[in-house]
């Protein structure tokens, strides 16, 4: 029920029952406290001088703003932890002069299910968990892959399919047998629901590379800054 608004009275204009129905008892029962059914509910508003009741939402839920909801509100879950962290159990080949996905492919924790593995590896922003999200990674070859000085190696943060950051990059300072390259970094991302992002290595020194197999060396952590 919509409120009405007053009309303006004079002196010596009758005040019916027609309008105290309307004015006072209708009135009465748009608003407070005659919407309330419940223990906990509020008074929202939907529209210019127009209430409805929002029922109380379940233990440990806040009230959060929301322009989708018809009341302009919602209950939301606050949530401990969102996130995943992956490793690499198999090393991959990251050929030379290639922009690469690496395929962490084996979980230590993945709160949501939101990474899928392979060739195509990303972490999918789960349903209404968008927010800023801490990203951090490392990748490391082989130390049997010989590298020259001046070879590079870098690790890039793709959004949606296009780069959103340089995280790092690894240069080789001489030449030697046996020595290994590894690059770490870390950035925060603006990420909406379903957005989805990906860790992808690049590397110039002349051959393929593998990555190595150890998950203390080769790794992404991604967790949610904000959890409501």
């Amino acid at each position: 029920m919509a409120y009405t608004a007053l009309p303006t009275k004079s002196t010596g204009d009758l005040w019916t029952a027609a309008d105290h129905n309307t004015y006072i008892k209708d009135n009465f029962a748009a608003g407070v406290p005659d919407i309330f059914t419940t223990k906990g509910d509020i008074a929202v508003a939907t529209a210019a001088d127009t209430a409805t009741r929002l029922a109380v939402g379940t233990n440990d839920q806040v009230l959060v703003a929301d322009s989708g909801e018809a009341s302009g509100t919602k209950w939301s879950t606050i949530n401990d932890f969102i996130g995943a962290r992956y490793k690499v159990s198999t090393g991959q080949t990251i050929s030379n002069g290639a922009v690469t996905i690496v395929n962490f492919d084996t979980e230590d924790y993945d709160t949501d299910s939101a990474v899928t593995t392979g060739a195509a590896w990303k972490f999918t922003v789960p349903a209404d968990m968008g927010g800023y999200y801490l990203v951090t990674t490392c990748v490391f070859f082989d130390s049997d892959d010989n590298w020259a000085a001046g070879e590079v190696m870098q690790l890039l943060l793709y959004k949606n399919n296009g780069i959103v950051s340089y995280l790092a990059e690894g240069k080789c300072e001489y030449t030697d047998t046996g020595f290994n390259m590894q690059a770490n970094g870390s950035n925060i991302v603006s990420l909406a629901a379903t957005d989805y992002i990906d860790i992808r290595a690049y590397q110039l020194s002349g051959v393929n590379q593998t990555t190595n197999d150890s998950g203390t060396k080769c790794y992404v952590a991604i967790a949610k800054l904000d959890t409501i």
